[in-house]
């Protein structure tokens, strides 16, 4: 007895050609040794950039071809340059290290004050790092709370506050670490 099935489609037609399966495009990043693919990531994927170490919510990001192997960056980790000026460290240009370059493999960030593993971009002169992120914060700040443009001022020191002026951050209420950035109102 033979059976005979049915379907909803018509059979392909015999002239026509095999479908193509789409193979994703694969690039290369100065920081992997295998290719990367640029694929979708999810919240539920809980995906961590190997770059700057934060999660990857959602988006898109690139994403190791080897099979077990995990190493994925952001976008925009992909995309940084490889050396930097930055008006908070002007004596010397900045380097992207994608590892710390100290034995115990952590840096802390001159800017913040926070330590990293991952990406850092670093001045080998003067032992200085900052967190990608860091690197990347805006030169002024324009608040709708405040009249005159803020500025980025690396190195803050409580000593040459005014008297009477609390080392206190207006906006979170919290400490203005010592040599940590902050944004500043010269006017």
């Amino acid at each position: 007895m033979a059976m005979i099935m049915k379907s909803s489609t018509p059979p392909p037609d015999e002239t026509e050609a095999p479908p193509k399966i789409s193979e994703k495009q694969q690039f290369s990043h100065f920081s992997h040794r295998h290719p990367l693919e640029l694929s979708e990531v999810h919240e539920e994927d809980h995906a961590i950039c190997s770059g700057c170490e934060h999660d990857i919510i959602s988006g898109s990001a690139y994403i190791c071809a080897k099979p077990k192997c995990n190493f994925l960056l952001h976008d925009l980790c992909f995309d940084l340059p490889r050396r930097i000026r930055h008006r908070c460290h002007p004596k010397h240009p900045l380097s992207l290290f994608i590892a710390p370059p100290y034995s115990d493999r952590e840096f802390t960030c001159d800017a913040c004050g926070e330590s990293g593993h991952g990406f850092t971009y670093h001045c080998g002169s003067c032992k200085f790092d900052l967190h990608v992120e860091c690197a990347a914060l805006p030169e002024t700040e324009n608040r709708p709370d405040h009249q005159h443009p803020l500025i980025l001022v690396g190195g803050f020191d409580p000593e040459k506050m005014v008297d009477g002026v609390d080392s206190v951050c207006y906006v979170c209420g919290g400490p203005m670490a010592e040599g940590r950035w902050i944004y500043s109102c010269l006017a």
